[in-house]
């Protein structure tokens, strides 16, 4: 029979889980308020620029940033993931490597500062792309800081600055972006604004980490080395996706031309508001299961599956407004990027498949699997999909021209993707998946297949706007009627958040005298 203490001790437990489920709910939405605003804002700002900057320019301005930003990987350490699965358990521990790490990032800027000055000597670039790939240089380094600093913060569950932060300097960098633009500053000073917006929130991170955290700029190489070898397979990991949509473009302007790496990018500026989830996954969803994890597999897998479950819901409907409104995106940046049309098609289904990879590999790494997540990233992103590029990039281009190198790199980072996602999937097995959630998959599909039957019949004498509304319309309705989404679990949801990470109050316990 269960005592009464061991009762105790399983409603305390509950207890537990019910508080931290419902305030990762609760950072959830703050931080996808903030995000919503910062990708607004970004979504607005690109036109802008589109219309100020020809293809050529703002693909020179993106190859430049991707062609840093690969460099600079190596100052990732793999300190994020660690930080949300170590730090989320010991928050005192943050101090132990914090200092050290950003020293150690500081002398890898000055290395890899030095490499791309010699290669981008060897390829003869003109001065203006050398500044500017300098410049993106120092912004690649606070970017890693901040991402570092974010993930503190989103371990301690302290996210209501860091939203607002991330609003402020988003602010900071759509206005000197503009500002740039509007004067007809010369191309280096695009990246100016970044380097500004980035600096801003280290400052604002360091003073929240030292408020809510404690953080304290010590250091000790012997902890942080230790912590390194640790975070190895989560740095080989980051390597490998970071290159993902990176050593892309790079491989496209080489191959191509800095037109192509222009249409690829308008088009990946509209298709990656669908990635706007992302930052909670990992701020969110990663930290909560790190606790499950501390208690059982089981409870971990049951999160992963539900995490799914959200997602789906969200990023299929996002998916299918950019498939099917692809030429009003497009038109938003200007007549020159009309090539671009069929790259955003190409583009949408990255990043629903992107999404279930990142909820399995969440659940491998918890599970104390991450090497697996490494070998697979690594084979996909540093070996299969850069032999895609080398492979459909030269022959799309020569074939179709204009646009046909852009299409194979969009083709490419596709398939790959597939590719991984059955992997991560089969490797989960039964983990991955339950009844609930591939029936409400299956549901979704149908009302997908009807809303595009329907774009090709019925509704195809409709112009741009009014069948875009109606689809979604059609959509909305269409999951509800066949429960692909159920309103009640969605309202479950805000009221959570509503209760700001408070569990319900439990009933009264009323005293009764013993029976004599």
């Amino acid at each position: 029979m269960t005592t009464h203490s061991e009762s105790s001790q399983q409603n305390a437990q509950e207890h537990e889980r019910s508080h931290e489920a419902m305030g990762a709910v609760r950072n959830g939405l703050q931080l996808g308020g903030s995000l919503l605003v910062t990708y607004a804002i970004a979504f607005g700002i690109r036109p802008l620029l589109t219309h100020y900057l020809s293809p050529e320019a703002f693909g020179r301005f993106n190859w430049a940033d991707s062609f840093s930003a690969i460099f600079f990987i190596a100052t990732n350490l793999g300190l994020e993931m660690y930080i949300r699965k170590e730090v989320s358990r010991r928050p005192e521990h943050a101090s132990d490597f914090f200092g050290a790490s950003m020293l150690l990032r500081l002398i890898l800027t000055v290395v890899l500062m030095g490499a791309l000055s010699l290669v981008m000597a060897w390829r003869e670039d003109p001065p203006e792309m050398r500044a500017l790939v300098y410049v993106f240089g120092v912004a690649q380094l606070l970017v890693m800081c901040n991402a570092s600093m974010a993930a503190l913060l989103h371990a301690k569950g302290k996210v209501a600055g860091l939203s607002i932060s991330n609003v402020v300097t988003k602010v900071v960098w759509g206005g000197g972006l503009l500002a740039v633009g509007v004067l007809g500053l010369p191309l280096p000073w695009l990246a100016v604004p970044v380097v500004a917006s980035e600096a801003i929130k280290l400052g604002i991170g360091w003073y929240l980490a030292r408020v809510h955290m404690g953080l304290v700029f010590r250091v000790d190489f012997p902890a942080t080395w230790k912590v390194c070898k640790a975070g190895l397979p989560y740095f080989l990991t980051a390597a490998a996706l970071a290159t993902n949509g990176r050593l892309d473009i790079m491989i496209l302007g080489m191959l191509g031309s800095h037109e192509e790496v222009g249409w690829y990018s308008a088009a990946w500026s509209i298709s990656n508001v669908t990635f706007a989830l992302n930052p909670v996954m990992g701020w969110v969803l990663l930290p909560l299961m790190s606790r499950a994890a501390a208690r059982s597999e089981e409870e971990v897998s049951i999160i992963a599956r539900r995490a799914l479950e959200g997602t789906l819901a969200v990023t299929v409907p996002m998916m299918m407004l950019i498939v099917m409104g692809a030429p009003l995106w497009i038109g938003l940046l200007g007549r020159d990027y009309s090539l671009a049309v069929n790259l955003l098609r190409l583009q949408s289904p990255l990043f629903v498949l992107a999404f279930v990879t990142m909820t399995c590999g969440a659940w491998l790494t918890m599970t104390n699997r991450e090497w697996w997540v490494t070998g697979t990233s690594i084979f996909g992103s540093l070996l299969l999909n850069p032999l895609l590029n080398l492979l459909l990039v030269p022959w799309l281009y020569a074939k179709y021209g204009d646009g046909g190198g852009a299409a194979g790199t969009a083709i490419s980072l596709l398939l790959m993707e597939v590719v991984i996602t059955i992997i991560m999937l089969g490797r989960m097995g039964r983990s991955a998946v339950d009844r609930r959630l591939l029936v409400r998959v299956a549901k979704t599909a149908v009302v997908c297949v009807a809303i595009v039957a329907l774009d090709r019949t019925v509704l195809a004498p409709l112009s741009d706007w009014p069948r875009l509304i109606v689809e979604a319309s059609l959509y909305v309705v269409g999951v509800l009627a066949l429960g692909a989404v159920k309103p009640g679990e969605v309202l479950a949801v805000v009221k959570l958040a509503r209760r700001r990470g408070n569990p319900e109050p439990e009933p009264a316990v009323v005293a009764v005298a013993p029976a004599p």
